[in-house]
């Protein structure tokens, strides 16, 4: 008769259950209280703490979205360790390998106990939750198969991604370093490498293109708005509440299967002599030797650039390649040489045997260094095409404005030239560095941010920190030329004193110095009316249809704009489209004044906002301001901003 092969026992897996029930015990217990305060809530309301059902199913699906991946990642290496902590014990794994059971019955019965412990304390809490629902008439089907759905996809990916890290590893200590790296390391590494972008690269943002490998770190791709809750108004004004992206969970759940069946292969393979290693296999010692390595020069060497060559011999903004090379080259090695005594179990570890890592750990820190300096990827130089962009927003000078391609295609192209302005001078802006005695106050240094949405739904974003010469702005084609001229233009003067289209108007708020009263809203100074607010915006309009709107003044510190004190704030409000269901949300817009713009200083003035003792001061202070500007706030680029008030 033929032998049966079990792929199950019974035996260890109530093992598992009994020997470990403080851990699901515990936590199940921690979590009635919830369905507990919930009950003794409603009793107290009599009802009233969950309205129906449609509130019960996004109290689940907050639980779901917000609450069940966090734990579940904590909770299950916890159950992971538990199951297979024999694993890193030579006399334990001795025993248990000699036992009448298969590897493969081992691993499918380990895993159950770990599943089954993660599942007990949601289902003891989920449980009690819904026979409360139950019993006060709100208890929603969807809600719940769409929350158990969730726990078992949570449970499913971590589980496999904590049962791999204990097969890859021998040590007790280093299962759980190993799972925190499966989680996040490929958002650290992202991150890392994106900054040294950032150091090396004029414009490129510390976290540009972050998010690409995001995909990698399961726990951060979930709380990164892929996994979310969801409301879409009704018709009779009712909420229907959905859990967004429970899909990607499901990917993650067949991901996490196939992280249990490579588990499965690798537990067959492990030599049981491996407890007490840092790594399992032979072939991960290479990985996890110059895998610490390069963290290591990616971490400590950034911090050492920073404190032995940045701040005392850096000249500029940007790093200097070959010391950026020695500082990770230092901190590689000390990472290599770290690894090689964890794998080795001994400090004996500098001999000759080592020479060759060290030298691929110099020329992979030659490598990055190089890569980077030299923009390999073309992120400091590429810009998008015209035909790729739906609109670009422009923040710098103090103000931020939004120019969309089918409605300003001037706009949207000036700041198109403008950048390539920036890539085209970028050796220029690299090696500039100010000298205060020489050129003395006729540079002023802007942070510039241009912010491309792209038709594809992805967007660019460049940071710049420009010194602005006033050698410079006369010269065609310089970056300093072309950003004059976008403010120049008549159409970006007039945007910053107009509400976007569609938008409605709510009121206007006056704030200066000047007046009797610092603050003053036009809705309340007329009682509600809103005509004083529509005298005054269309005082503004009559201002930037006669182009006495000043244009912003690349050579001004912003110090001059802002003490300006004397500005209006149009509070409006525009209809989201984007979101589901659609709501309205609110804004508002600062103009600062300025004596060229006679209309509204008229108009301030009509409806005695201010006074013209007050508007005389005013210009007297502007004008002292100026001379401590060297005249650039005015008469020398911008005769337009010395327009004096004739009222």
């Amino acid at each position: 008769m033929p032998l049966k092969r079990s792929c199950f026992n019974r035996t260890l897996f109530q093992k598992h259950l009994n020997r470990f029930w403080p851990l699901w015990g515990g936590v199940s217990l921690v979590g009635a209280m919830v369905p507990l305060y919930i009950q003794l809530t409603l009793m107290q309301n009599m009802g009233s703490g969950i309205a129906d059902s449609s509130d019960f199913r996004y109290t689940l699906y907050q639980l779901a979205a917000y609450f069940v991946p966090a734990f579940t990642c904590v909770y299950a290496i916890f159950c992971v360790m538990a199951v297979w902590g024999y694993l890193y014990n030579a006399r334990s794994v001795g025993l248990m390998h000699t036992l009448p059971v298969d590897r493969t019955c081992l691993f499918i019965t380990n895993t159950l106990a770990a599943v089954v412990m993660q599942l007990i304390p949601f289902a003891v809490t989920g449980g009690l939750i819904c026979l409360i629902a139950l019993g006060w008439g709100f208890f929603d089907v969807v809600g719940v198969v769409n929350t158990i759905l969730a726990v078992l996809f949570c449970t499913l990916l971590f589980t496999g991604m904590g049962t791999l890290c204990a097969m890859l590893t021998g040590h007790a200590v280093v299962l759980p370093v190993f799972y925190l790296l499966a989680n996040f390391l490929a958002f650290l590494m992202e991150l890392l490498v994106t900054n040294l972008a950032h150091i090396f690269l004029i414009g490129v943002p510390m976290l540009e293109g972050l998010g690409r490998l995001t995909f990698l770190s399961p726990i951060v791709k979930l709380y990164n708005s892929s996994y979310t809750v969801e409301s879409e108004r009704l018709l009779d004004g009712s909420r229907v509440y959905h859990l967004r992206g429970l899909w990607v969970v499901a990917l993650y759940a067949l991901a996490g299967l196939a992280l249990l069946a490579l588990s499965w292969f690798l537990y067959r393979r492990r030599h049981s002599e491996s407890a007490g290693d840092v790594v399992a296999f032979r072939w991960l010692r290479p990985i996890f030797r110059y895998g610490v390595a390069l963290l290591s020069a990616l971490t400590i060497g950034r911090l050492l650039y920073e404190l032995l060559w940045r701040e005392i011999f850096q000249k500029g903004d940007y790093a200097d390649p070959l010391p950026m090379a020695v500082c990770l080259f230092l901190a590689g090695l000390l990472g290599y040489y770290a690894a090689s005594m964890l794998l080795a179990k001994s400090r004996r570890v500098f001999g000759k045997k080592s020479l060759p890592g060290v030298g691929v750990v110099a020329a992979g820190a030659a490598a990055v260094c190089l890569l980077v300096s030299v923009d390999l990827f073309g992120l400091e130089r590429k810009i998008p095409e015209w035909d790729e962009i739906e609109s670009v927003t422009i923040s710098g000078l103090g103000v931020s404005s939004i120019w969309n391609a089918g409605e300003y295609p001037e706009q949207v192209m000036a700041l198109r030239e403008f950048h390539q302005a920036i890539v085209n001078d970028r050796s220029y802006i690299r090696s500039y560095v100010p000298d205060g005695d020489r050129e003395g106050r006729q540079i002023f240094s802007h942070y510039i941010t241009l912010d491309y949405q792209l038709k594809d739904g992805t967007n660019l974003l460049r940071q710049y920190d420009l010194w602005m010469e006033a050698d410079r702005v006369g010269t065609a084609g310089t970056f300093e030329n072309l950003l004059d001229a976008f403010y120049r233009d008549p159409e970006v003067r007039s945007y910053d004193v107009r509400i976007p289209a569609g938008a409605t108007l709510e009121g206007i708020d006056v704030y200066s110095d000047y007046m009797s009263g610092y603050h003053i809203n036009t809705l309340d100074h007329a009682d509600g009316d809103n005509r004083e607010t529509e005298q005054l915006y269309a005082a503004l309009q009559k201002d930037a249809a006669q182009g006495n709107i000043p244009a912003k003044n690349i050579l001004q510190r912003h110090e001059v704009w802002y003490s300006n004190n004397f500005k209006l704030s149009l509070y409006y409000r525009v209809y989201d489209t984007e979101s589901r269901g659609g709501y309205y949300r609110y804004r508002n817009k600062e103009v600062y004044l300025s004596p060229s713009m006679t209309n509204t200083i008229d108009a301030l003035l009509e409806l005695e906002y201010i006074t013209p003792e007050g508007v005389e001061l005013w210009k007297q202070d502007l004008a002292e301001r100026e001379k401590d500007d060297d005249g650039l706030y005015g008469g020398v680029i911008y005769p337009e901003t010395r327009a004096v008030y004739s009222g």
